[in-house]
């Protein structure tokens, strides 16, 4: 049960094709929910392994996803599920009352630092209490990250044994490296020739591109080749363009749109920045570009620091713009650049292969039914 509507082929729906054909290869049938049909190239994929796809638009009300997803466990008799970006602790639990089921959950959740003593303790409350309510339906709680994993104890005051980590993992394969005409082409298409290529993902708010933007005018000071492309949509997308013209340096920002193939992208960038401002889980935008040996400079933010090892594969910074534009320039002028991408692209190959994540979850499901 997956809580997404497919509209690229990502690192995620990736995980699912990799998924689907190893359950198939150990004789498991596998039902794949999602939100919104998925675009044609993920359905063709699940389909062409014997996957069935379905779409349920979950309710706000988990009465009314109960319900739903009584009516599919009814028909398709499933031995487990396994829900990914669901609420871990409501009514839906419940469903192994009527079924001879498993349930896992994989928490892929970060979230935002909650400013306030009184919003902290209503946090903890919230997430406690419900635990309380919903626990005992489940099987286990896969978790993206160390940080997602002792956010339940820390944050909500849970502590339990359902908890397991299972990093997030890529497809090595679409990361690869790319040959000198591809770069070349790939280049002359974003017009970033002879440019250290800053790269920064999504316009959206909790991203925050705007941190990068506003670091630009003292980056461009140290480093006046510099190219900035800012990589997708987002609801500051208007913001950050009448941004760039207030601080005078629209010629070296480029707003590129969605962009069917990051890897192309990733494999034309000096750096990818990560200027999050909510606590990431364990982001595959690191992951993608450390695989194409590009070093990454990230705010300190949840687990992100357990995939960005400061000095070794990119940097880790405060969250501040004055402190991303001093280690991007810090980035520049090092001399061991080389290394810091070689490192990365290491311990993604290493770690952090979708071929390791898939085996972890196969290891689960047949422990489970042992």
């Amino acid at each position: 049960m997956c809580d997404i509507s497919p509209s690229r082929l990502g690192s995620f729906e990736e995980f699912q094709i990799s998924l689907s054909k190893k359950l198939k290869e150990s004789n498991f049938e596998h039902v794949i929910v999602f939100r919104d049909q998925p675009i044609e190239e993920i359905e063709r994929n699940l389909s062409n392994l014997g996957v069935r796809v379905e779409v349920i638009k979950p309710s706000k009300y988990n009465i009314l996803n109960f319900v739903k997803f009584y009516k599919l466990i009814q028909e398709t008799q499933p031995d487990i599920i396994n829900f990914h970006f669901y609420p871990i602790y409501s009514v839906i639990n419940y469903l192994k009352l009527f079924f001879d089921i498993h349930i896992v959950y994989t928490d892929h959740m970060g979230g935002r630092i909650k400013k306030t003593k009184i919003k902290r303790i209503l946090r903890r409350v919230y997430y406690n209490t419900n635990s309380k309510l919903f626990n005992n339906g489940i099987d286990e709680i896969v978790c993206v990250s160390n940080f997602v994993r002792y956010k339940y104890e820390k944050e909500y005051g849970i502590r339990s044994d359902k908890l397991c980590v299972i990093y997030n993992g890529i497809n090595r394969n679409r990361f690869r490296e790319r040959s000198r005409s591809e770069i070349e082409k790939t280049k002359e298409k974003y017009d970033v020739t002879d440019k250290f290529v800053i790269t920064c993902v999504s316009l959206r708010k909790d991203k925050g591109a705007y941190c990068l933007l506003k670091a630009v005018p003292k980056i461009l000071k140290s480093i006046p080749e510099a190219k900035f492309l800012f990589i997708g949509t987002g609801e500051c997308k208007e913001y950050l363009k009448s941004l760039s013209r207030e601080l005078g340096v629209e010629r070296q920002v480029h707003f590129t749109g969605i962009v069917p193939d990051m890897a192309e992208v990733y494999s034309i960038s000096s750096c990818v920045a990560m200027p999050s401002i909510f606590e990431e889980a364990c982001p595959f935008t690191a992951l993608e570009s450390m695989a194409l040996g590009v070093p990454v400079v990230a705010f300190d933010s949840g687990g992100t620091k357990e995939v960005v090892i400061d000095g070794e594969t990119g940097y880790i910074t405060p969250r501040n713009y004055e402190a991303l534009a001093d280690k991007i320039i810090k980035l520049y002028q090092s001399k061991n650049y080389a290394l810091l991408g070689q490192n990365g692209n290491n311990l993604v190959h290493e770690n952090y292969s979708v071929e390791i994540c898939v085996d972890k979850y196969i290891s689960l499901y047949k422990c489970l039914l042992n």
